[in-house]
């Protein structure tokens, strides 16, 4: 096989140039417009000192793989819970907040088989060997073991987050945060065979449970509303986006502020 290269003309796109130029300044144009009106005072929605509690949902999205023998074995799943904030402006527009959140536990179920190399004989798992009286077993046992898994994940978190307030009108404003949120994840994995009830196990067996809780700490980003009710009250809708190892969290949130 014969491959040519062939060696590119130099020389310079004029008009690739000023587009990437207008682009530019457009860009910085934008940006500095946002800057400006984001640092301009404004009217007086004055954030105070404020805590605060929510109603949050867990929408966990996490990375998994599916086979013929385990088509749907995703941890994926959804569950309520509740939040508890404390917070304080550190300048006119940005501050520090502290949460905690405590969601309830998201329960998966997966289900499959596992073939086996060649068929069992029966009398082969028998203690004594010996068939007990009116039982007839069949010439051996199918070539697949049915299984069954059950998942449940919960997701406590501390975060500690920085804020910034960007005053709409005098009764509503939108906050933007970043932060480190720092994880304890309990996962309870519960696997289950489908043996016949004719053949003697151990006790507990085919049913395993294992309970496994893993710490670590990751970044958060969200916005809220913070939307003026009274003199001292807030409702504060809002969403945030937790990384976990191998997964996103989405926990979308609607609570009440009290400012002193």
């Amino acid at each position: 096989m014969h491959t040519t290269f062939r060696r590119r003309r130099r020389g310079t796109d004029y008009a690739a140039a000023r587009r990437f130029l207008a682009v530019t300044f457009g860009t910085l144009q934008a940006v500095g417009l946002t800057l400006l009106l984001a640092l301009t005072p404004g009217s007086a929605f004055a954030q105070s000192t404020y805590v605060g509690g929510a109603l949050v949902g867990d929408v966990l999205r996490s990375t998994h793989s599916e086979s013929a023998l385990a088509p749907n074995a995703s941890a994926d799943g959804e569950a309520i819970g509740f939040a508890l904030r404390v917070g304080t402006p550190l300048g006119s527009r940005w501050g520090v907040e502290l949460e905690f959140a405590r969601p309830g536990e998201i329960e998966t179920e997966s289900s499959g088989s596992i073939p086996l190399a060649s068929g069992i004989d029966p009398l082969a798992l028998l203690p004594t060997r010996v068939v007990p009286p009116g039982i007839t077993l069949p010439p051996s046992f199918p070539l697949v073991l049915p299984y069954r898994l059950r998942f449940a994940q919960r997701n406590t978190t501390v975060s500690t987050s920085v804020w910034f307030n960007q005053m709409l009108s005098p009764r509503v404003s939108l906050v933007y945060l970043g932060g480190m949120s720092f994880q304890r994840t309990t996962n309870e994995i519960e696997s289950s065979f489908e043996i016949p009830p004719i053949i003697t196990v151990p006790a507990g067996f085919p049913s395993v449970t294992t309970k496994t809780i893993t710490y670590g700490v990751r970044p958060l980003a969200g916005f809220e509303a913070r939307i003026k009710l009274t003199e001292h009250a807030d409702l504060v809708p809002g969403i945030r986006l937790h990384g976990l190892e191998s997964a996103w969290l989405l926990r979308p949130a609607v609570g009440l502020a009290w400012n002193f």
